[in-house]
C-alpha cells in the first residue's frame, strides 16, 4: 500500500528542515546520530526523506538540540513577506503638465501625497522639495512619454540650471515642461521641445518680457513604460 500524500509531505518537510539545521550548525549525520543515540543509517533516512522519527519525544529532542520549536519540523513555515522597500511621501499634482503647449494647473497648495520607493529617486530621495507631476502631450516624447510621471526639484535657482536641462516653468499660472536654453547673446530664455514630431516649436521669452515667468523646478526623474 502506498504512502499517503500527507505522510510524504511530512517526510519531505522534516528532511528539508533537518538538512537546513545540520548545515547551519556545521553538524554531520554521524555526529547527530551519536547525540540522539540512534544509528547513522536512521539519520541518513531522515535526511533523504525516506522516514522520520517514530515518536514525538525524539522529534522534541532534535528540536531542543537545535533550539527551535518542535513545530519547526512538523509544520509548513508561513511564506515570508517580501521586505518593504524604503519609501517616502511626496506632493503630487493631480493634473497633467503639458508636454506640448502651456496648460493651466489649478494651484499647487494642499496637494495630495503619494509614496514612492527611495530607489526610484536615488540621491533625491526624501528631498522635501520634490514635486511629482504626470505629463501629457508629445512634445517631449524623445525622452518623456505621454502619461509619464516626472519628479521636479522645486526651489531651484536659475544659475543651477544648465542649457539642455529639462524644466517645468509657469507663465501666469500656465505650466509646461521643456528643455531650457539661455541665449545670452539674444537675451532670450528658450524652452525647446524634444520630440519626434517636428511641428512643435520653441517657446521663447525675452529678458524684457519674462516678469510673469517662473521656474517651477528642474526635472530630476521620469518613469518610462516600455
Amino acid at each position: 500500500m502506498s504512502l499517503s500524500d500527507k505522510t510524504l509531505k511530512a517526510r519531505d518537510l522534516f528532511s528539508e528542515r533537518l538538512r537546513k539545521m545540520l548545515k547551519e550548525h556545521d553538524l554531520n549525520q554521524n555526529e547527530l546520530a551519536k547525540i540522539l543515540n540512534v544509528s547513522e543509517s536512521t539519520v541518513g533516512k531522515w535526511v533523504l526523506g525516506k522516514s522520520m522519527p517514530r515518536t514525538m519525544g525524539l522529534i522534541q529532542q532534535i528540536a531542543d538540540y537545535f533550539d527551535v520549536g518542535k513545530s519547526y519540523f512538523l509544520e509548513d513555515a508561513p511564506a515570508e513577506e517580501p521586505a518593504a522597500l524604503p519609501s517616502s511621501a511626496y506632493r503630487y499634482v493631480p493634473a497633467s503638465v503639458a508636454a506640448g503647449s502651456l496648460t493651466t494647473i489649478e494651484g499647487l497648495t494642499d496637494l495630495p501625497l503619494v509614496t514612492v520607493p527611495d530607489c526610484m529617486l536615488g540621491r533625491y530621495a526624501r528631498n522635501k522639495n520634490i514635486l511629482l507631476m504626470p505629463v501629457n502631450g508629445e512634445s517631449m516624447n524623445n525622452v518623456i512619454r505621454n502619461g509619464a510621471i516626472i519628479a521636479v526639484l522645486t526651489k531651484t535657482e536659475l544659475q543651477q540650471i544648465k542649457n539642455g536641462d529639462i524644466v517645468v516653468v509657469s507663465n501666469n499660472g500656465d505650466y509646461t515642461v521643456k528643455r531650457f536654453f539661455n541665449d545670452k547673446e539674444r537675451q532670450e530664455f528658450i524652452f525647446r521641445p524634444d520630440s519626434s514630431d517636428m511641428s512643435y516649436r520653441d517657446i521663447i521669452f525675452s529678458y524684457d518680457n519674462c516678469e510673469d515667468l517662473q521656474l517651477v523646478g528642474k526635472v530630476v526623474m521620469y518613469n518610462v513604460t516600455l
